[in-house]
């Protein structure tokens, strides 16, 4: 085989392999885009009319996060709970702090997704119907300890409690629904 021609097939190759590759990437890109996560939208920051300082008795780390949302659980009229979205750069980026107002005690968690502990024989591929039917999107699975991290409907300070009240007709596929907490470490 002469040089030009190995040239000539080598070129080819190469420019074959660029397509193929590109191809790849484009219909990843397609499926992924096919799943809306809420918590992404750049538009959402939301426009906090009244919002309450935290807690004292907070995380400290928790005070280098935006507050993004904040507000009363279930309802302005019947206050048990004080929420704040906080979004952070690193890690959990949307944190839910939740705050008794009868004990002070507070709870952390993702604001943008919960933890399914799965029934035993039940597989994640079980999961579809209900993630179709919710437009929820499975964001990681965990198969040793039969774990699922879903994502939650939308992204008001209440989401995450909705979301584990709408997969409630589905709890026969599930043992716990769940925040995903954060447990702090004390030093």
């Amino acid at each position: 085989m002469k040089n030009n021609e190995r040239i000539v097939i080598y070129s080819l190759g190469f420019i074959l392999g660029m397509v193929l590759v590109s191809v790849i990437f484009m219909r990843r890109a397609a499926l992924r885009d096919k799943y809306y996560d809420s918590f992404q939208d750049p538009i959402y920051p939301a426009t906090v009319r009244r919002v309450e300082a935290l807690p004292q008795d907070i995380e400290e780390v928790m005070l280098q996060g935006r507050i993004l949302d904040f507000g009363y659980l279930p309802s302005d009229l019947d206050r048990q709970q004080r929420v704040w979205l906080i979004k952070f750069k690193k890690s959990y980026p949307h944190v839910r702090v939740v705050q008794s107002l009868a004990s002070g005690a507070l709870m952390y968690s993702a604001a943008d997704q919960i933890k399914l502990t799965l029934r035993p024989g039940i597989d994640v591929t079980d999961l579809s119907p209900m993630l179709n039917a919710l437009e929820l999107r499975l964001r990681n699975f965990n198969r040793k300890h039969n774990i699922a991290i879903i994502g939650v409907l939308d992204t008001e300070i209440d989401a995450v409690p909705r979301t584990i009240e709408a997969i409630s007709k589905w709890d026969s596929l599930y043992q716990s629904a769940d925040p995903d907490f954060i447990i702090f470490r004390n030093n």
